[in-house]
């Protein structure tokens, strides 16, 4: 009697060791939300998170947002060239990186790509101009350059240590707060230019040094002795 009360207490056991597993599977195949202090726009509770779309770097996410952005009906359709405002790349990533080449990729690519249709506060290049219109052009209208219509958002979140970040990109009605374009991608960290705190390892060979005056002036100064033999004139 004692032994089958052993045998079912080790079911037992068995059988919520096995329920246990199952669980912590479950938990850990489930998505991680990193979008926990994030200021931009996120869907509702409870809905599926965004899946990111594969980009490669930062500089294919400008591509494909200045496409995205340029056949919106607000700019495609707009007669001036609407002003927006971008402030750089933000980043909830859980520790501190250096945002600066992410901003800088991303807002050269943008700036190129949409030169046509829109201007930016934080402008770069000049405006393009056909080079049909440079002989017949007229005198430009007076444009607001200081108050900007749109603003694009972008910010980045992960781990810091990780080969891939998310960046997400919102392009932004700023009169009414209505999100336009909303788009998540998963990107390649981009090389640390920051110096490295480790030791340097690798030999590096000093550069060549040049005679001190004092030196110049002792191998001026100092007799020289030639062996018979090594001058050409004294094998003759």
């Amino acid at each position: 009697m004692i032994l089958i009360q052993k045998m079912d207490g080790m079911r037992n056991w068995g059988r919520s060791m096995g329920i246990a597993a199952v669980v912590l599977a479950l938990v850990a195949c489930a998505p991680v939300d990193d979008s926990i202090g994030s200021r931009l726009t996120q869907p509702p509770a409870g809905t599926p998170p965004q899946k990111p779309i594969e980009a490669g770097d930062i500089a294919i996410v400008g591509q494909e947002v200045a496409h995205s952005i340029m056949d919106l009906p607000v700019v495609a359709n707009a007669t001036v060239p609407p002003l927006v405002q971008f402030t750089g790349v933000t980043s909830i990533v859980d520790k501190p990186i250096d945002t600066d080449p992410y901003t800088e990729l991303l807002r050269d690519r943008l700036l190129l790509l949409t030169r046509l249709k829109l201007r930016f506060v934080e402008h770069t290049l000049p405006p393009y101009v056909s080079p049909s219109k440079k002989k017949k052009q007229a005198p430009q209208p007076v444009q607001n350059t200081e108050d900007a219509d749109y603003q694009i958002l972008a910010e980045l979140r992960g781990h810091a240590e990780s080969e891939f970040y998310k960046i997400q990109v919102e392009f932004v009605d700023i009169h009414t707060n209505d999100v336009l374009f909303n788009g998540l991608y998963r990107i390649r960290r981009e090389a640390d230019v920051q110096p490295s705190d480790a030791p340097a390892s690798d030999y590096q060979a000093p550069p060549p040094s040049t005679p001190q005056p004092e030196q110049q002036q002792q191998d001026l100064t100092t007799p020289t002795t030639t062996t018979p033999g090594q001058s050409g004139n004294q094998s003759l």
